[in-house]
């Protein structure tokens, strides 16, 4: 049987014509000219279709062609070899190459296309090792910041405070509003308390609370951080530039967002605190990984931690408030009522991440406050606590007398020429005078009533223009005296020392000192002291003692 066919679908039919006539897959395939596996593949597809429901779109789907020349296919050796000079080249750069040196007049992509087939595959590159530590040895820490949304709507900002130990993979993880130095230090203390120890060693990143700046690849740490870390006895260890320097506390905060806002609601910031503590306690460390859990493992590393101080560390912030006309305090927009007898009183205030206290001059404390929060603008004053007497003025006229007596006699002699009128006309611009301690040292506002006084200026407003003339206003030390850190800065910061001049010591002054042999430098005789007159003649080696005792003064724990 003789046959033939010029189109794919002729082919099928006389395929399927020569079968039906039960003419054998060799003999088909020896009179049509084309090969046995032919032959069974198009019998094999035609059954299949003849079971399948049929439909027109499969004839309007165009046939597959053949790929077209390129005119990259010429330059493929080419492509190759700037391949294996430069494995790391850009398709822009070979692109470029091509056009400049061979005369290349194709487009970029059709370069782009056929350097992907070309360039062999990257190998896959193993994980980084994360670095080990011994029990006890090394933990980690780190901050990062959610915003989380209750039930009722409302957003609330956060910052996630976290403590890891690398070696059991215990985790530790609280909520605060902000991540300064005294949230920092109170994550720390929560940490030791669930776990009854310390690590040695805690890596941080360069987190303002920890590190005030590089000197170099010298960290200057915090110093009350350090005085924090002195009492626990462990040492800090400041990284930067390194990603995989804590890499456990990092894939920490993968885990809570995985394991614990995913799937999970709140109703407010109280009932986010016991689902995250429910949920260390019951997952986390209760979660196996490597055939044991972090509780088993931490079993073997909790004999080498450091053990706790007898005392927790106070990481509360103590500052300094004036006491207002009507009996308040204020702090973060919200306002705290004190007992009357402190009208106009600069008040200790120690406030810690729950509570608010309120001490007297004597320190004795006075009031105490679960703590509002930050911008509610919340006018705190419970009943039966600071009761306001009926009949009584918000601060006694003695009480004005006595307060004008303590800041110097000049402040008593504007009193009394101030006080010469009725109460009613005088005693609020007295109450508003006392007011400016908040503003300006207690020397300067008797200085300046002094001056008032010998121009009979007994107005708020004149005596506000004289301090604003003639004294620098100031802000209240805080317990922690940040400001020794600015000190710290402008001291070390901004002049620091360069080389000096060794002529220098060649000019000293001869006073004091004995006959010196001849082609003998004076700095090296031993009989007389190097600096003979240290009162007379101020020198770089003291101007360096004085500057490091002022600076050791700032940071001792003393000053807390």
């Amino acid at each position: 049987m003789t046959a033939t066919w010029r189109t794919r679908e002729e082919l099928v039919h006389q395929i399927v014509t020569l079968a039906r006539q039960k003419t054998s897959q060799r003999a088909i395939a020896r009179a049509l000219g084309i090969s046995r596996n032919t032959v069974k593949v198009v019998l094999a597809t035609q059954a299949t279709q003849r079971e399948q429901e049929h439909s027109a779109l499969a004839e309007s789907r165009p046939s597959k062609r053949m790929p077209r020349p390129s005119k990259v296919d010429a330059f493929r050796a080419r492509m190759l070899q700037l391949l294996e000079q430069y494995p790391d080249i850009t398709a822009q750069r070979v692109f470029e190459r091509l056009r400049d040196d061979d005369g290349f007049s194709g487009s970029y992509s059709a370069v782009k296309t056929h350097l992907r087939r070309l360039r062999p595959p990257q190998k896959p590159e193993p994980s980084r090792v994360a670095p080990e530590y011994g029990p006890g040895k090394m933990s980690e820490s780190d901050w990062s910041p959610y915003v989380i949304t209750y039930t009722d709507g409302q957003q609330d900002r956060i910052d996630l405070f976290s403590y890891v130990l690398p070696y059991s993979t215990r985790k530790f993880y609280a909520r605060y509003t902000s991540c300064d130095l005294h949230a920092l230090m109170d994550g720390h203390t929560r940490a030791f308390a669930r776990f009854e120890g310390c690590a040695h060693e805690c890596k941080y990143d360069s987190q303002k609370p920890v590190v005030l700046r590089w000197e170099g690849r010298q960290p200057i740490y915090n110093p009350r951080f350090l005085a924090f870390a002195a009492h626990y006895e462990f040492r800090p260890v400041a990284v930067r530039g390194d990603p995989n320097a804590k890499p456990r506390v990092e894939r920490g905060f993968w885990e809570f967002e995985r394991s614990f806002l995913n799937g999970r609601s709140f109703r407010d910031r109280d009932d986010f605190d016991a689902q995250l503590v429910d949920w260390l306690d019951r997952i986390v460390d209760r979660r196996p990984r490597f055939g044991s859990t972090a509780l088993q493992r931490f079993a073997e590393e909790k004999p080498h931690l450091l053990p706790l101080p007898a005392h927790p560390y106070d990481t509360a912030r103590v500052t300094y408030r004036l006491c207002s006309i009507d009996g308040f305090v204020d702090w973060q927009s919200n306002r705290y009522a004190v007992p009357y007898d402190h009208v106009t009183d600069l008040l200790p205030v120690r406030i810690t991440q729950r509570e608010l206290f309120v001490y007297a001059a004597d320190l004795r404390c006075i009031a105490h406050y679960e703590l509002a929060p930050r911008g509610a603008g919340l006018k705190l004053d419970p009943h039966g606590v600071h009761p306001r007497p009926e009949r009584r003025p918000a601060i006694e006229l003695e009480q004005l007398r006595g307060a004008f007596e303590q800041m110097g006699e000049q402040s008593l002699s504007f009193f009394k020429s101030l006080s010469m009128g009725p109460p009613r006309s005088w005693s609020h611009a007295a109450r508003r005078i006392l007011l400016l301690r908040e503003r300006y040292e207690t020397d300067s506002i008797d200085a300046a009533l002094g001056h008032a006084v010998g121009y009979g200026a007994f107005t708020v407003e004149a005596v506000e223009r004289i301090l604003a003339a003639r004294h620098r206003p100031r802000t209240l030390d805080e317990y922690v005296t940040e400001d020794a850190a600015q000190r710290i800065e402008a001291s070390l910061g901004e002049s620091r020392a360069g080389p000096r001049d060794l002529g220098e010591y060649d000019r000293l002054p001869a006073h004091g000192l004995g006959p010196r042999e001849p082609g003998r430098p004076r700095a090296f005789d031993k009989e007389q002291p190097l600096w003979p007159d240290a009162k007379a003649t101020t020198t770089a080696p003291e101007a360096a003692t004085t500057t490091s005792s002022s600076v050791s003064d700032d940071i001792s724990p003393s000053s807390d």
